[in-house]
C-alpha cells in the first residue's frame, strides 16, 4: 500500500474501477469487501457508481430513506436586479442569460451551483434556491458498512453526487474503528470516475479478455498514472472462449503493472446475483469464489504493511 493520499483520514482506500461497463467490477468491489470481512477486517463499501448503483443488490441490503444531495440555485429578486448582468458574464457554465437592463434568466440544467453569481451581485439580489440532484444511503449488511450514491433521475450532475457520496464516506471512516474502505466506482474514464480515485490509495483495475475490454483498460490506466495512482489488473471472465487474453497480459507487461487476480466464468455467480448473497460467503468452493478469495489474501497481506501512520511497513 502506498502514503495515504489527499484526504484526512488515516484509513486505507481501495478503489475497483474500470474503463468498460460489464466488466464485473461490482462483483468483485462486492466480494472483496465482504471477503475481508471473512478475514476479521471492518470495512465500509462504498458505491460511487451513481448512475446505476447496485452493491445493495448483490448484498441483499434494504437502502430504506436515504440523505438528499441538493446544491445551490440562484433565485433572483426581480424586485432589488438592477439589470447590470454581472451575474451573466461571471457564470462559466453559461447558466444565466440577460439583456442589459433585464433580470436574467436562468437554464437551470447548466447551473453548477457554484454560488459565483451570488458572490458577485453588489445588490442582494440573487437568494438561496436548492435543488436535490441525489441521494446517499447508508446500511449494514452481510457485516460491512455500507454507503450508496445515486443520481436523481434526468440529473446531469453524476460527478457531484460522487463527490457527496466519497465525503459522505470519508465523514463517517473519521469516527475511527474501520481497517479499509472499497470504493465501486461507474465505469469509465470521467469526472464522476476521477472524484474517487482522486481519495483512493490503490486502484484495482477489472477487464475482460474482449476487444474493448483491453482498449479500455489502456484509457483507465492512462487516467490512474495521471493521478499518480498505483494500481494492479483484476482479469475477469478469464476463460472466455475465444477471449483475448495475450492482449491484457501484453498491456500488463508493457505498463509494468501487475495481474492480482484471474476469475474463470462461474455459473454460481448467477446464482448469487439471484440470492442476493455475495458469492464467497454463498458458495466459497466454487472456481470464481476460490480466485476472488485468493485476490481477497492477496489484498489482505498487502493492508498488513500498511503502518497506523499510512506508510508501507
Amino acid at each position: 500500500m502506498v502514503t495515504f493520499r489527499r484526504k484526512k483520514v488515516n484509513v486505507p482506500m481501495i478503489a475497483v474501477t474500470g474503463g468498460k461497463g460489464g466488466t464485473g467490477k461490482t462483483t468483485v468491489a462486492v466480494n472483496l469487501a465482504v471477503g475481508l470481512n471473512m478475514e476479521g477486517l471492518k470495512v465500509m463499501l462504498v458505491d460511487v457508481d451513481v448512475d446505476g448503483p447496485c452493491c445493495a443488490t448483490l448484498l441483499g441490503a434494504d437502502l430504506g430513506v436515504g440523505e438528499e444531495v441538493k446544491i445551490f440555485r440562484p433565485l433572483i429578486d426581480e424586485t432589488k436586479c438592477v439589470g447590470c448582468r454581472r451575474c451573466v458574464e461571471v457564470c462559466h457554465e453559461h447558466a444565466l442569460f440577460s439583456l442589459q437592463g433585464q433580470t436574467p434568466i436562468l437554464f437551470e440544467e447548466l447551473c453548477s451551483g457554484c454560488k459565483a453569481c451570488q458572490l458577485v451581485c453588489q445588490y442582494g439580489a440573487i437568494k438561496d434556491g436548492w435543488k436535490t440532484i441525489g441521494t446517499i444511503y447508508t446500511t449494514d449488511a452481510n457485516g460491512i458498512r455500507l454507503v450508496v450514491g445515486e443520481l436523481r433521475p434526468t440529473e446531469p450532475r453524476s460527478p457531484m453526487v460522487a463527490r457527496a457520496t466519497v465525503l459522505r464516506a470519508v465523514s463517517e471512516l473519521q469516527s475511527g474503528g474501520y481497517d479499509v474502505a472499497i470504493i465501486d466506482t461507474a465505469p469509465g474514464v470521467h469526472n464522476a470516475v476521477a472524484q474517487p480515485l482522486w481519495v483512493a490509495d490503490f486502484a484495482l483495475v477489472v477487464t475482460e479478455p474482449t476487444p474493448l475490454g483491453a482498449h479500455d483498460l489502456r484509457f483507465i490506466l492512462d487516467l490512474a498514472r495521471e493521478l499518480e495512482l498505483p494500481a494492479e489488473i483484476v482479469l475477469n471472465k478469464a476463460d472466455v472462449p475465444g477471449g483475448s487474453k495475450d492482449e491484457l497480459l501484453s498491456i500488463s507487461s508493457e505498463r509494468g503493472i501487475g495481474i492480482a487476480a484471474e476469475i474463470p466464468m462461474d455459473d454460481e455467480l448467477l446464482r448469487s446475483y439471484l440470492s442476493g448473497e455475495p458469492l464467497v460467503k454463498r458458495t466459497p468452493g466454487s472456481p470464481a469464489a476460490k480466485a476472488l478469495l485468493s485476490l481477497v489474501r492477496r489484498v489482505a497481506k498487502r493492508l498488513k504493511g500498511v503502518e497506523s501512520d499510512g506508510t508501507t511497513a
